[in-house]
């Protein structure tokens, strides 16, 4: 099996939600302690990064350079070329003051993006899974939750996974694409305690669930069932969030992190907080744009 290599050198806190944009075949994605976005042009090597002026937990595609984002402050636009950064709504009200912040989240193939939120600092039980749909309303999906992360679809857009990762937990749901309706949560899968928790996750083309296990350093793929097909191994333990790219969609890149990381830390993990690269036999699927 091939072996995971770094693709882009970083050190970053809390690397996270890679996407792929098929149109410039490049890789976004953000540090949200150390609030900013990257760009990698594989090919090239070029690299890019624009700072953020709060936590970013999670973006999505919206059209030409312009960024939707689950923010310390709520739901934003971020124009990467004018550098503005328009808020939209904030679910938890409180701004810049929020101590629930959005975390993990996605666009939908109908345009409209699910991120879901956590108590920060803290991991009470008073985070919630919020719908961004086109017309910039907000609606309450599921809660209270922990920790929101692993929001991805189905290719058949009939079922959605999202996970409580303090709970160790993936839930499915059945999804109604047209309407955005979750119903039906059952246990698609617990992590065992010594496998770290599930973060952040993508499906393949093939129906194939892939989980970064932070704490575990690995991401794992699980058939549509929840049972194991393979595990793949990482030279770092903070494995975050898995996504897939390149020409044919078949790299899978994954973000790590190196979040309260002290120098004898960085001996034993010298990648930690890099973004990485797999070259697989499987390919993903294009990333949905919000608003189309």
């Amino acid at each position: 099996m091939p072996k995971p290599y770094v693709a882009a050198r970083e050190t970053s806190i809390l690397g996270e939600s890679p996407i792929w944009s098929v149109e410039e075949q490049a890789l976004y994605w953000v540090d949200i302690r150390n609030p900013m976005i990257h760009r990698l042009d594989p090919e090239t090597g070029d690299r890019q990064r624009w700072r953020i002026q709060t936590e970013i937990g999670s973006i999505g595609f919206a059209g030409g350079k312009r960024m939707i984002a689950g923010t310390r402050m709520g739901f934003a636009f971020i124009d990467l070329e004018s550098g503005d950064f328009e808020e939209l709504e904030d679910p938890e009200g409180d701004g810049r003051m929020n101590a629930v912040r959005m975390n993990d989240g996605k666009v939908d193939r109908r345009g409209r993006f699910w991120c879901g939120s956590m108590e920060d600092p803290g991991y009470g039980e008073v985070a919630s899974l919020y719908r961004f749909d086109l017309d910039h309303t907000v609606h309450k999906m599921e809660g209270p939750v922990c920790i929101s992360n692993a929001i991805c679809w189905s290719p058949d857009d009939t079922v959605m996974y999202f996970a409580d990762s303090l709970k160790k937990t993936i839930w499915a749901y059945d999804f109604d694409i047209e309407s955005g309706v979750i119903e039906n949560r059952r246990d698609f899968l617990i992590i065992g305690d010594d496998e770290g928790v599930p973060d952040g996750a993508t499906v393949d083309a093939e129906g194939f669930l892939w989980v970064a296990h932070m704490r575990g350093g690995k991401v794992c793929r699980y058939d549509p069932d929840g049972k194991r097909e393979r595990e793949i191994q990482f030279p770092v333990s903070l494995t975050s969030c898995p996504a897939f790219g390149g020409p044919d969609l078949s790299t899978l890149y994954v973000t790590t992190a190196s979040s309260r990381f002290e120098a004898a830390d960085f001996e034993r993990e010298p990648a930690a907080g890099s973004l990485f690269a797999v070259e697989t036999d499987v390919k993903g699927l294009p990333e949905p744009v919000f608003g189309q």
